[in-house]
């Protein structure tokens, strides 16, 4: 039985589908069935390869499914009996993180060997051992090679092309308090460049974005790109789906990228210990990673043994490549700004597109023109730059204990709540006036002291 958001999935067609199931492995129909229940946030496809191939390997057990998304599945577990969920499965790594500190998950008793805690040096598992990734997804650039071709553009290959003025309204990019997996590839993008470097990318990058509040943006682009959208900053599982059912699409990890685990976890209070154990070890088995490869499925498998299987052209996270070689990825310090960073992004780059794209063209359009002229004073650009590209919030203060857990709190609490708007009214006031000063920097005839 499935159930999404308390609603039934295709009831019937799983009662016909168990009674099959107990006919051909020879038990009688009327034989009870242990039920287990999963919760999870994956869509239709992802659950029913698995739980047709797992229920084949274990008729004993029917798997009960609930869809919940991440905030809403949060909510759920914490209800009586941890609303009678035996495992939770899911792509939400602040849900497991979160669960596992609370004591809500069950350490893994089941065997883990063959299953790396690292890509490289991009930690995926719970060091404690509460959860485990079962799936990984890398971040990177989604492209229409046809889209490209008709605006005479290049494929970008790293991080800092996003910025380049050329791909003006060409990009599209999550908003990380809006789409599930966009604050862990905005924290990339902070740790791989450093603090104060990496707001800086995203300032000026944030000139050409197109903003996406949903996941359901990227899905949409599987059968190419609308112009003038060529480029989409995402995940790869977006593209890799698409492109195996034949989509005329391409996807790019540039060099110091990270990934999203899926991760899987047994829940403290299950009275199903045995059936969970025996979901997990399925999901994590060789078999239970070669179904990640199905067209409809295509996520990167975490038991790097099964890529010997892989169909042709699937990346492999554990092979050695640029990609990864660079990346030391801190799960905790990502987990701990969380909330802030995706405040941050907000009141610094999502709320102020215009100002940026404003700003940012005027501004490279000077630089171009002041090249063996005195059409500007350099000084003053070099001012304007600095300004434009700063962040209201400094690496020391992104640090604080405190104002961290102000934003983590934010939903919760109203007096938190109350906080976390005056922090961004506050930091909105610092960026008005700097961009009152940037205008005039960009000005036509403005002088700039040297200091």
């Amino acid at each position: 039985m499935r159930q999404r958001a308390g609603k039934s999935w295709g009831a019937r067609v799983r009662v016909t589908a168990a009674l099959v199931l107990a006919v051909l492995s020879g038990a009688a129909v009327s034989a009870p069935r242990e039920t287990l229940t999963v919760l999870t946030s994956y869509p239709e496809e992802v659950v029913a390869t698995f739980e047709r191939a797992f229920e084949r390997r274990h008729p004993e057990i029917a798997l009960q499914i609930l869809w919940r998304q991440h905030r809403d599945a949060y909510d759920y577990l914490q209800g009586p009996a941890q609303g009678g969920v035996d495992v939770y499965w899911s792509p939400a790594v602040r849900n497991f993180a979160d669960l596992g500190e609370e004591g809500s998950l069950r350490k893994l008793d089941v065997d883990l060997r063959g299953l790396p805690s690292h890509v490289g040096k991009f930690r995926i598992s719970d060091p404690d051992g509460r959860f485990v990734a079962s799936e990984i997804a890398g971040f990177g650039f989604m492209i229409d090679p046809a889209a490209l071709a008709r605006q005479g553009l290049p494929a970008p290959k790293t991080w800092q092309d996003l910025a380049l003025p050329k791909y003006r309204g060409h990009i599209l990019f999550p908003v990380p308090s809006r789409v599930g997996f966009a604050p862990t590839l905005l924290d990339v993008v902070l740790q791989s460049q450093g603090w104060d470097q990496g707001w800086a990318l995203l300032s000026e990058a944030g000139a050409n974005f197109v903003f996406a509040e949903t996941g359901g943006a990227f899905a949409s682009l599987s059968q190419g790109m609308r112009a003038p959208i060529s480029v989409a900053v995402t995940i790869d599982f977006f593209a890799s789906s698409a492109i195996a059912n034949g989509a005329p699409l391409a996807f790019v990890y540039p060099p110091g990228t990270g990934y999203s685990p899926a991760h899987i976890g047994i829940l403290r209070d299950t009275p199903h210990l045995d059936a969970a154990r025996a979901f997990v070890t399925f999901v994590l088995s060789e078999e239970g990673q070669r179904l990640l490869f199905a067209p409809d499925v295509r996520k990167l498998p975490v038991r790097p043994s099964v890529y010997r299987d892989a169909p042709k052209g699937t990346y492999d996270p554990f092979a050695a490549n640029a990609a990864t070689a660079e990346v030391t990825y801190e799960e905790t310090l990502g987990l701990s700004r969380y909330a802030l960073d995706n405040a941050l992004f907000d009141v610094f780059v999502t709320r102020r597109k215009s100002d940026l794209s404003a700003l940012w063209t005027r501004l490279q359009a000077k630089r171009e023109a002041v090249q063996g002229t005195t059409a500007a004073d350099p000084r003053c650009l070099a001012k304007a730059r600095d300004l434009l590209a700063q962040a209201p919030v400094d690496a020391a203060t992104a640090s604080d204990p405190a104002l961290r857990k102000t934003f983590d709190r934010r939903r919760s609490d109203a007096d938190a709540r109350a906080q976390a708007d005056a922090y961004e009214a506050r930091w909105t006031q610092v960026l008005d006036s700097r961009t009152a000063q940037v205008r005039q920097w960009l000005s036509d005839g403005a002088q700039c002291p040297d200091q």
